[in-house]
């Protein structure tokens, strides 16, 4: 199989700028899908007089002609998937102390429960998320890139004093307090690592976190179509470039296998090789052309209906991925409701 990936919502180390999203799109195909996008491509970009098809600079009636045109080749080529990860960047801030403080594998407070499980976990997220103002939340940002565990247990104080006792259940209230008090005596023994090495921070931000989420859409995509992965073709990239190649180069293979009752996935190690991974320019790649298109394409809010049935059409071909308080919002809701199934079949 192959992989074409590329961005948009660059982000680095800051999360909270004005645009709030950073989305990673790859087409996965079976094929090669570079010759067939350009020969889909090619005709519009001669009869325009452009090298390059940047969507935005087009009406969405433009855009959606074309993009039929490479859905249409990317159908006859073989299976292909888009995969789509999409990341709420404020909201990176509350997951990420939840890693910190509340990692049951350095504080000794927490019951592991409470960190494996899923459940249990988006509930911390939840939480943590309600109680952490902006202004908090870009102290702890700014705290734990630079590994100042003195700044983050101000944002543990901060935090702890907004918390509203009478929302929060009070076993999460009893989890939250012990975990609280062992971060403040036991500094010691929370490991942080971003300043390591040289842009050591990098392998925290929403651009590596949706790549790494990507290796796993591709091991996916390559046991359903029993196609091991030939070639990952990522947009070039400057600032990030030695990272994800490194980041590919030691997470790559990991292949995470969800459990049946939301506890910590197992994993395991890919039996084949990894990908050649490649970052060439997309004016040089039309699969990487093609994936910018579809990427414009699945976070446009349509305003013809053009546009709105090319991006019906796309959806039904997305596997997407998403890191937001909604999403938290939804596995909490789906658990729950879970929970109440199983208790219903128990009493019948």
């Amino acid at each position: 199989m192959f992989a074409f990936a590329d961005e948009t919502g660059n982000s680095g180390r800051n999360i909270f700028d004005q645009n709030e999203y950073f989305r990673l799109g790859a087409i996965l195909a079976t094929t090669d899908i570079a010759p067939v996008a350009k020969a889909a491509m090619t005709p519009f970009l001669e009869q325009q007089g452009v090298d390059r098809f940047h969507a935005h600079e087009w009406p969405e009636e433009t855009v959606a002609e074309l993009g039929h045109a490479v859905l249409d080749v990317l159908d006859k080529s073989g299976a292909w998937v888009f995969s789509l990860t999409e990341i709420h960047k404020p909201y990176m801030a509350p997951t990420k102390f939840v890693d910190v403080i509340f990692d049951a594998g350095e504080n000794k407070a927490v019951p592991g429960k409470w960190y494996w499980d899923e459940l249990n976990r988006h509930v911390l997220c939840l939480t943590i998320d309600r109680a952490m103002s902006r202004d908090t939340a870009k102290l702890f940002w700014d705290s734990y890139l630079v590994d100042d565990f003195t700044g983050i247990v101000n944002c543990v104080d901060l935090v702890d004093a907004a918390l509203d006792r009478r929302a929060a259940p009070p076993a999460v209230l009893d989890v939250i307090g012990g975990a609280f008090d062992y971060a403040r005596q036991r500094p010691a023994d929370f490991t942080l690592a971003n300043t390591q090495k040289r842009k050591g921070y990098q392998a925290n931000t929403p651009n590596v976190v949706a790549f790494t989420r990507l290796f796993q859409a591709i091991h996916d995509f390559a046991a359903k179509e029993t196609s091991p992965p030939e070639r990952l073709v990522h947009d070039q990239q400057d600032e990030f470039r030695k990272t994800l190649a490194e980041t590919y180069a030691k997470f790559g293979s990991i292949i995470w296998h969800d459990s049946s009752d939301g506890a910590f996935p197992d994993a395991s190690l890919a039996e084949y090789e990894l990908a050649r991974f490649e970052m060439p320019s997309s004016k040089d790649n039309a699969g990487l052309q093609a994936t910018d298109l579809l990427l414009w394409v699945a976070q446009r809010t349509p305003r013809s209906f053009e546009l709105l049935r090319l991006k019906d059409t796309l959806k039904g071909k997305t596997d997407d991925f998403t890191l937001s308080r909604r999403m938290s919002e939804l596995i909490v809701h789906v658990h729950l409701l879970r929970h109440e199934r199983r208790r219903a079949e128990r009493n019948l």
